[in-house]
């Protein structure tokens, strides 16, 4: 299990940006974790001895669709929803992927708290209306994530979040009930607060800290 590494990270509005002080162990930590994630999806599940459980979450958002994709596919909005989520490092981006570090305070059954290091790349498709996000955790817990945005009408989205887990099956039933209870309580607070007006939507990349502003279609394909 990775210790979680100094780092710092300022909520700068209600907009969820962030300022990083970004380390070179961070940058190793991620490399070295992605790599592993690799390894580990290279060879059949099966062969791993790992197993996988999927569910769908859908709720549905009052707004516009490019809109809401914006706020919700900006991880830091998740800060202060997630349960667990304490602090976001991002590694690297392009215009349309962002390698990041998401640091998670996690309750053991034992009364301790496991302090987490995710490794994380998220994947946008704006135009599309969809992103993809991959999050690898030792002792090798994966969570592969297909988010789709549809408008159902003229003033409501529908988001749909399918979340697919493996791993190791002594961890099987702790990673469902935690990543779920934990994309769930993100999805109801994300909602509240768009809905409320709380949240700005900031196109990819522009919500990163030091991110160029670019063109309007940064992370359309």
């Amino acid at each position: 299990m990775h210790n979680r590494v100094s780092f710092a990270v300022v909520v700068a509005s209600l907009f969820g940006q962030v300022a990083v002080a970004q380390t070179a162990a961070e940058v190793q930590q991620w490399n070295d974790g992605w790599a592993q994630f690799q390894a580990l999806s290279a060879v059949p599940l099966a062969a791993r001895g790992m197993v996988s459980a999927s569910q769908d979450l859908a709720i549905v958002i009052d707004g516009d669709v490019d809109d809401v994709f914006d706020i919700y596919s900006n991880v830091n909005n998740a800060l202060g929803l997630h349960p667990f989520l304490v602090g976001l490092t991002p590694i690297r981006h392009t215009g349309k992927r962002l390698d990041f570090i998401a640091y998670e305070d996690i309750p053991l059954p034992d009364g301790t708290i496991f302090h987490g290091a995710t490794i994380a790349q998220q994947r946008f498709h704006r135009r599309q209306h969809f992103y993809d996000a991959d999050t690898f955790d030792v002792p090798g817990i994966i969570t592969r994530q297909h988010i789709t945005f549809t408008q159902i009408s003229r003033t409501q989205v529908q988001v749909v979040e399918h979340l697919v887990f493996e791993t190791y099956p002594i961890y099987i039933d702790q990673a469902v009930q935690g990543g779920v209870y934990a994309h769930y309580l993100v999805q109801v607070g994300l909602k509240a607060k768009i809905e409320a007006g709380l949240l700005k939507p900031i196109r990819f990349p522009r919500w990163l800290a030091g991110g160029h502003d670019g063109d309007d279609d940064d992370c359309d394909d």
